[in-house]
């Protein structure tokens, strides 16, 4: 192999396997400082993409990041209730559990959806669908998650509503309760 000329020598080169994997300089030490702040959280970029209003969403092994107007967002993927890529209108949506909903539009969004399912999917250790009645279809999934940040490994307990019910539906409450205990006792018995 050829030496490079020597005024080449002292750049460095910049791979697609770099830690920044091609995400603006300023942005990825931003991004970067913004996590020193969320103990446990690698700063190591799985997927990323610019947004349709000049932000950026990046993935990485523990949290999905927003950056607009010069300030990041973080969400952990244990924390996120639904969510996932709708490609007819182009937008990344999700709503964590405790009620706060994103999105972003995603004009070329890359490997961004498929690591968003994945990220999500590898969060959850138990889910179990408890019908409501005969009705089959409807009912409450509960769900034991757990932060996919470096140590974590405690569990968070979940109950969500299917589509067609909602918490003021009869029975509901109770079914979410029993459920959950029930769940969590299954798992502290292993």
């Amino acid at each position: 192999m050829a030496d490079r000329p020597h005024a080449d020598r002292n750049r460095p080169v910049r791979r697609w396997w770099s830690r920044s994997r091609g995400v603006p300089p300023e942005a990825h030490a931003g991004w970067k400082k913004s996590l020193t702040e969320e103990p446990g959280r690698p700063a190591r970029i799985l997927a990323w993409a610019p947004t349709a209003d000049g932000g950026l969403v990046l993935l990485s092994p523990a949290v999905v990041s927003v950056w607009r107007e010069d300030d990041w967002r973080h969400h952990g993927w244990h924390e996120i209730e639904r969510g996932g890529w709708n490609a007819e209108t182009a937008q990344l949506r999700w709503q964590t559990y405790d009620g706060v909903r994103g999105a972003v539009a995603l004009p070329d969004p890359a490997r961004v959806p498929e690591v968003f399912r994945e990220r999500v999917d590898a969060s959850v250790v138990f889910e179990r669908f408890v019908p409501l009645g005969g009705t089959g279809d409807r009912g409450v999934v509960v769900s034991g998650r757990r932060d996919l940040a470096a140590g974590a490994t405690d569990l968070t307990w979940h109950t969500t509503l299917t589509r067609g019910i909602t918490w003021r539906t009869p029975g509901v409450r109770e079914l979410a309760d029993t459920a959950l205990a029930a769940l969590r006792h299954e798992y502290d018995e292993r």
